[in-house]
C-alpha cells in the first residue's frame, strides 16, 4: 500500500508541475511576438472635475486661488497588465516622453502593443538615475526642453508653475520643479492605474485603442502631504519637500475613458 501511495503522490506531483509549467508559459509573452495593436495615450489636464485652462483661476483644497502657466512631466516604461492571469507586457523600455500641456502635440503618445486582454496600465513618472548622469541627450531628454538642472546635473521630473495672490514671491508666482534621483532624494514614481470600473479590455490584432488619462493639478497640493501656496510657494531643489510634492502628484492620474476601434 505504501508503495502505491508514493507512486500516486509522485504522479500527482508530476501532474502539478506540468500544470504550473504550462500556466507559466501561458502567462509569459513570447519575446519574439510582434506588436500588432496600436495604443494611443491621450493625457488631459484637469483641476478636479474641470478641464484646465492656462491663466484661468482655480482653487486648491486650502481655498487658495491660483492660475497655471506651465504643467509638464516625464514618463517612460509603459506596461500593460492583466491582473487576472498575471500577464504584463512592457511596451517600451528605453523611450522617454515629455508631456507638456502647453504643447497639444505632446499630450498624445502612440505606442505599439501585443493583442491581449488587459485591465491595468502602469508607467514610470520621471527619469531614472542612469539617464540623469548620462550628460546632454536628445529628443524628449534634450536640455533645451527646460527640464534639466545644469547646476545639479539632473532632470526635473515634473513641473507646475503659475500665479496666486497668496504667494509671497515676486509677481506672486509659485514654482514647483520636482527632481532628485539619488538615494533618499529619489522622486521617481511608479504609477499603476486600473481601467474604469475595473473592466477588462481586449486589444485586438490590427486595431487600435484610445486611452484617455486625466492629470489633476490639484493633486499637487493635497493628498499625503499638505502643500499650500501661501506657506510653500517654491520648490526647486531635491529634498524632503520635493519628495512630499512627488508623493502627492503620484495620485493625479486616472484612466477616464477607453475606446477601441
Amino acid at each position: 500500500m505504501r508503495t502505491v501511495f508514493y507512486k500516486s503522490l509522485g504522479l500527482v506531483t508530476l501532474v502539478a508541475c506540468v500544470v504550473v509549467s504550462a500556466c507559466q508559459k501561458k502567462l509569459r509573452f513570447d519575446d519574439s511576438a510582434t506588436p500588432d495593436h496600436q495604443l494611443i495615450l491621450q493625457f488631459n489636464p484637469v483641476v478636479d472635475v474641470d478641464s484646465l485652462e492656462f491663466g484661468k483661476n482655480y482653487h486648491n483644497s486650502f481655498g487658495e486661488p491660483y492660475s497655471i502657466r506651465n504643467f509638464k512631466f516625464y514618463l517612460c516604461k509603459v506596461d500593460l497588465i492583466n491582473t487576472t492571469d498575471g500577464t504584463k507586457y512592457s511596451i517600451n523600455k528605453d523611450d522617454y516622453f515629455l508631456v507638456n500641456f502647453a504643447d497639444p502635440s505632446s499630450t498624445h503618445i502612440s505606442l505599439d502593443a501585443i493583442s491581449h486582454t488587459y485591465d491595468r496600465i502602469s508607467f514610470t513618472l520621471g527619469v531614472d538615475s542612469i539617464r540623469n548622469v548620462s550628460g546632454a541627450q536628445t529628443g524628449a531628454l534634450d536640455p533645451g526642453n527646460g527640464m534639466f538642472w545644469t547646476w545639479n546635473s539632473g532632470y526635473i521630473m515634473a513641473k507646475l508653475e503659475g500665479n496666486s495672490v497668496v504667494s509671497n514671491q515676486p509677481n506672486q508666482v509659485f514654482e514647483y520643479h520636482i527632481g532628485g534621483f539619488a538615494g533618499s532624494e529619489n522622486v521617481v514614481q511608479k504609477i499603476s492605474l486600473a481601467f474604469p470600473l475595473n473592466q477588462q479590455v481586449e486589444f485586438q490584432s490590427g486595431r487600435r485603442t484610445l486611452m484617455t488619462i486625466s492629470a489633476n493639478a490639484n493633486a499637487w497640493f493635497g493628498g499625503q502631504n499638505a502643500i499650500s501656496i501661501s506657506s510653500t510657494p517654491v520648490c526647486t531643489t531635491p529634498g524632503v519637500l520635493a519628495r512630499n510634492v512627488a508623493a502627492n502628484y503620484a495620485n493625479m492620474f486616472d484612466v477616464i475613458n477607453i475606446v477601441s476601434e
